[in-house]
């Protein structure tokens, strides 16, 4: 391979950076394959993702039932079968082994359901599954334990729901399981880790909330946990990354603020820490999906309707206790990017293209490197420097 870096040497002053160094985790792909919407549904098997269904109901209403699988290999999307029920928004997925499964919603003619299917990527099909046996509903909440979906929570023409059922897809059954604790609502957020369920914020009747639980299968129990940050939320959308919960986004009860703030829960101690602001527009009906330990979110509306998505790794994250000067300049470039840093002994630079892939590794400087557009075509890069010990500074670079 061609050496893509060129030591240099400086000999100038560099400014301090602070204790905290900020950096983004969030990193722009390709758009979603398919209009601008919201309350779609999403999910992922294997090494991709899908994302369909949704609705527009600015003015008149569009609803879908087109499908659509994004490549994180190659940054692409690509239309795949029509979902099985037809035109769905606000519909309910899951993940179980190599199979996606979405139900419930509501359609154009404005009915809930209460049909399920499989998607099958192997054989791009819709198969339908079992009937769930609450009220149809749109708006619930799921999530995986054991290799069992866990479906619950929703607004139904009774109106908000706390029931909760298991699939077992080995039996195409369902067993109904203890209510949810918390007051009855839609639009929640919810995630599974290390063996337990998790769900909160959401919209409960005529209100929104910021309250959190956990489920426990082998006591089929609910035990409340920490609120989610200070700020009540609905729509918001979350995920499970390297060992900690994430939950953002969202938008008040009367939708007139759309957020864009994240924050990061600690499974051991329950605690909330806020983390980096999402960087597109803030937004409620985000949908999202996590591959390789690497979320993607996107979609949404904040009364636009969106097609943008963007790619979250908590990696690269605020580096604390930086001892040394360092810079990165211009940023973004059209041709050369400094590696600009004031160390007592030689680092290792790495740099990634967004799928991950190792595009090169430089092992002794002193002083700096310059990485060239002659030699790494134009895109988004993710650095990352080490010293002796281990990780030092990470950030993205972007090549115009």
């Amino acid at each position: 391979m061609k050496k893509l870096l060129t030591l240099i040497i400086f000999f100038s002053v560099f400014s301090e950076i602070n204790d905290t160094i900020a950096s983004d985790q969030w990193v722009q792909v390709a758009n979603f394959g398919g209009n601008a919407r919201h309350r779609c549904v999403a999910f992922s098997v294997g090494n991709k993702g899908y994302v369909g269904g949704g609705h527009i109901n600015s003015g008149q209403s569009y609803y879908h039932e087109d499908f659509w699988q994004y490549d994180p290999a190659s940054d692409t999307w690509t239309q795949i079968a029509d979902f099985g029920g037809g035109k769905r928004y606000h519909s309910t997925a899951f993940t179980i082994g190599d199979f996606g499964y979405v139900g419930l919603g509501e359609d154009d003619q404005d009915f809930y359901h209460d049909d399920f299917y499989r998607y099958s990527p192997e054989f791009n099909i819709w198969q339908p599954i079992a009937d769930f046996p609450g009220n149809p509903r749109r708006g619930a909440s799921a999530f995986v334990l054991n290799n069992r979906g866990y479906v619950g929570t929703g607004q139904s023409d009774f109106g908000y729901e706390d029931d909760f059922y298991r699939y077992n897809p080995a039996t195409n059954s369902w067993l109904m399981m203890a209510d949810f604790l918390g007051e009855a609502r839609s639009s929640a957020v919810s995630f599974e880790y290390n063996g337990k369920g998790y769900l909160g914020t959401g919209h409960i009747f005529g209100d929104h909330t910021k309250d959190f639980y956990e489920y426990d299968p082998s006591t089929n129990t609910w035990t409340q946990k920490s609120d989610v940050g200070p700020y009540f939320r609905q729509d918001a959308t979350g995920f499970v990354l390297n060992g900690k919960g994430y939950i953002g986004t969202g938008n008040d009860v009367d939708a007139t603020i759309n957020y864009e703030d994240f924050w990061e829960y600690d499974f051991d101690t329950d605690t909330w820490t806020q983390f980096s602001d999402f960087n597109g527009e803030g937004r409620r009906y985000m949908v999202s999906f996590v591959i390789n330990n690497r979320a993607y979110a996107g979609t949404g509306t904040d009364g636009t309707n969106m097609r943008d998505f963007w790619m979250f790794d908590p990696l690269l994250s605020t580096q604390e206790n930086s001892h040394f000067n360092f810079t990165v300049y211009p940023n973004p470039s059209y041709d050369v990017v400094n590696f600009n840093f004031d160390s007592n002994e030689s680092l290792r630079l790495e740099i990634y293209d967004i799928q991950g892939r190792m595009m090169l590794s430089e092992n002794n400087a002193l002083s700096g490197y310059e990485v060239s557009k002659s030699d790494l075509k134009s895109g988004i890069y993710i650095y990352k420097i080490f010293d002796s010990v281990g990780l030092i500074e990470q950030g993205k670079i972007e090549l115009l």
